[in-house]
């Protein structure tokens, strides 16, 4: 059955989600720009408040997925420190250049952050030859947080169902972008994906909504949807 996982940006979000039913949460800050690192002090205490599966975002700006040495020096620092948290994982995507997923740096902060596992993050959907780079990341990360090459990761389901298809041996995917509610039976039967993961879709002003997060836990676990 796939799983459900719910954007916070606070301790309250997360408690609303865990008494919705998801399965894990990604936390992070300021979900306007799609999200950047949150602080530590807010990483903690919602460990220490609930018991829910945790990941959190590793972003120092929302400029583009490309970093210099500055950022890439506050990153493997923020990996280090995630590592001592008590989390389930970090999140985090990085591009060249030539917008090409960073391999390199993406296994650096592997290693920082070990023995955490990392979820590519949504820098996969900017990328050139993203087959490729999934490619390459066989072994490196065990999740993909993806919408696709499209705006919603409804416009890029064929797209992502072609990647779950191919790839789902060797990641699990996580499936987001502007997905609704009344999306996700076609979404569960065309994709078949691991994890579905919402932003809006679960909030009621700037809150998580508990209600929210049941109806997004019932269509996920809906009957119709094929076991993987």
């Amino acid at each position: 059955m796939p799983k459900l996982e719910i954007a916070a940006t606070s301790v309250e979000d997360v408690l609303n989600a865990h008494k919705g039913g998801a399965n894990s949460v990604e936390i992070s800050h300021d979900l306007s720009v799609g999200g950047l690192t949150p602080s530590f002090d807010l990483v903690r205490r919602a460990c220490d408040t609930c018991e829910i599966d945790i990941h959190v975002m590793i972003r120092p700006h929302a400029r583009s997925f490309v970093y210099d040495q500055r950022d890439i020096d506050q990153i493997l620092e923020d990996a280090r420190k995630l590592a001592q948290t008590g989390i389930q994982g970090v999140v985090f995507g990085a591009l060249t250049l030539e917008n090409r997923i960073d391999v390199e740096l993406i296994t650096r902060v592997v290693q920082a952050a070990s023995p955490l596992p990392v979820t590519l993050h949504r820098a996969l959907d900017y990328s050139l030859e993203p087959e490729h780079a999934l490619k390459s990341l066989v072994g490196v990360v065990p999740r993909v947080l993806t919408g696709g090459p499209a705006n919603t990761a409804w416009e890029a389901r064929a797209k992502l169902a072609d990647w779950v298809t191919t790839f789902g041996n060797q990641f699990r995917f996580v499936i987001s972008g502007g997905l609704k509610l009344e999306q996700m039976p076609d979404m569960l039967e065309e994709v078949r994906a691991h994890e579905y993961h919402f932003g809006s879709a679960a909030r009621a002003g700037d809150k998580v909504a508990v209600s929210k997060v049941r109806a997004l836990c019932t269509a996920v676990s809906a009957p119709k949807t094929r076991s993987l």
